[in-house]
């Protein structure tokens, strides 16, 4: 009854923040962040993941991506890159 199936499962999180720190080559003490969210504006994916890097004393980075958190792989986070 209080199943959400349209939230991300804690699985497919925990894998792309793998997936980030391979790709990315994130140290260990960086905090990885990954939300899924729905947007709203035009032209834009109906979801989209956003992935931040929070490190500690820095402002963080963050990354938009237009595909939703169970089609990312490899391929997809490597041609993204944090600014």
């Amino acid at each position: 009854m209080f199943d959400d199936h349209k939230k991300p499962r804690a699985d497919h999180t925990k894998r792309i923040k793998e997936l980030v720190r391979t790709a990315w080559n994130v140290n260990d003490d960086i905090v990885i962040m990954v939300s899924e969210l729905r947007c709203h504006e035009d032209g834009c994916p109906d979801l989209e993941t956003v992935i931040a890097l929070m490190a500690e004393g820095a402002d963080p980075k963050t990354i938009k991506i237009n595909k939703p958190i169970a089609e990312l792989d490899l391929a997809v986070i490597t041609s993204y890159r944090p600014t």
